[in-house]
């Protein structure tokens, strides 16, 4: 089993690194190179095949995109359009129990590195003076804010698997928002611990809370509107350029970029921001940084098409008649768990996956997308290394083994909950 062997050495090779805090990005490209020169690409061709990631418009797309997610999130912070989206929301409901969950999921809709510690102080200040354990607390913040992230376009990750699986935004929310949901029911487990006085209805909210919410996530709405119109006219547009040509790659690509410069510049406009603290949110290095991963995912794309690795693979599985979604499952789990961030184990497991499941069961391949997702997703949960665990762990000042108690029951029926969703998919496609 070369092509295997070799295959999840250099796979093994980006998970180590990172384990031993080499930057993810490098890690990423050292896998690479070790994948291309295990098949026997010479450097020319090993470097062809890294310009050729490096460059292409999908690549370019995705770098620009994260880098004015980021700024948009900071911009929101800095103006305190965040903070009156929380005080806003925590109005509106009434029950304490559910402003414990919805703060977090509200601030999840946002992909802000180590976002949780912002929801954090929401879902204290909701248990009040009833007593709650830190761990329970940390967990909720934790898990809950987590539950977007199979089909929220706004993250990155998302975005990643969106253009390896060559799926669109419908498309692809019809096809995981089924991950969404058994998230959410495996997360209610939790709750069990929440004592009656929480539960109860407060008064209720004073009029016209739910027009100042809506007026208070304009930033959001924003993007949709913009990226819809845009949507549109593009799409009238693309029956008449050649697709590889520069107005063909901006009419595909552009919409998304239009519409997150329009809710930074209303944004802008809209909360007075001044030019200092525009350059704030636009220069911080963990913006780039994330940029800069996405280039190394896409070079390790490129790099396993150049070799053939999948089509390799997929022979020698047939041959040894391993079962093909044990491996969609595992390799995307282990690269969550270890990278801790939903685009390491995106651009690292799952070409492999995706390419491999075309080649040996392309009929039923749209079955092991969420399968191979919602895996990563869970690997990611369960990472130590997970900045949003790490940060809501030191709020509630509480460790990692109090955590892990509540959140590995509600992993486990979401898990359970995705192989039926794979069952029934594979059964139907």
């Amino acid at each position: 089993m070369f092509a295997l062997s070799l295959t999840l050495g250099a796979f093994g090779l980006i998970l180590l690194c990172a384990r031993l805090r080499v930057p993810l990005g490098l890690a990423i490209i050292l896998g690479s190179a070790a994948l291309g020169l295990g098949f026997g690409l010479d450097g020319a061709r090993l470097a062809r095949a890294a310009w050729t990631g490096a460059t292409a418009p999908q690549t370019l797309t995705l770098a620009l995109v994260t880098t004015l997610l980021l700024g948009l999130s900071a911009l929101m912070r800095e103006s305190g359009q965040l903070t009156s989206i929380v005080t806003l929301a925590h109005q509106m409901l009434r029950r304490p129990v559910a402003t414990m969950v919805a703060m977090p999921a509200l601030i999840g809709l946002l992909p802000m590195p180590g976002g949780a510690i912002f929801s954090a102080p929401m879902v204290e200040s909701a248990s009040g003076k009833v007593e709650v354990s830190r761990s329970l607390l940390s967990s909720i913040n934790y898990w809950f804010r987590h539950i977007w992230e199979f089909f929220w376009p706004l993250y990155p990750g998302v975005l990643l698997a969106m253009a390896l699986t060559r799926r669109a935004i419908p498309a692809w929310t019809a096809l995981m928002i089924f991950g969404t949901a058994a998230m959410f029911i495996g997360g209610l487990v939790m709750l069990r611990g929440i004592p009656a006085d929480l539960q109860a209805r407060s008064a209720p909210p004073p009029p016209g809370i739910k027009r100042k919410l809506l007026g208070a996530t304009g930033s959001i709405w924003m993007i949709l509107l913009v990226w819809g119109a845009a949507s549109l006219l593009a799409r009238c547009g693309l029956d008449r350029v050649r697709p590889d040509a520069l107005a063909g790659i901006v009419l595909k690509h552009g919409p998304l970029v239009f519409g997150l410069l329009g809710s930074i510049l209303w944004t802008a406009w809209t909360y007075r921001i001044s030019g200092a603290t525009l350059r704030k949110a636009f220069c911080r290095p963990e913006t780039y940084s994330l940029a800069g991963l996405i280039f190394a995912i896409m070079i390790f794309q490129h790099t396993l098409e150049a070799v053939g690795a999948p089509g390799r693979i997929a022979a020698e599985l047939q041959g040894f008649h391993v079962p093909l979604a044990l491996v969609v499952a595992f390799l995307p789990f282990i690269a969550g768990f270890v990278t801790g961030i939903a685009v390491g184990f995106v651009g690292t497991a799952l070409p492999i996956v995706l390419n491999l499941v075309g080649t040996v069961d392309a009929a039923g391949a749209i079955a092991y997308i969420p399968l191979a997702y919602t895996f990563g997703h869970l690997g990611q949960m369960m990472s130590p290394i997970h900045v949003c665990q790490i940060v809501s762990n030191r709020y509630f000042g509480t460790t990692y083994g109090p955590v892990y108690r509540h959140i590995l029951p509600s992993a486990l029926i979401t898990a359970l909950l995705n192989i039926g969703y794979f069952l029934f998919l594979h059964r139907l496609y």
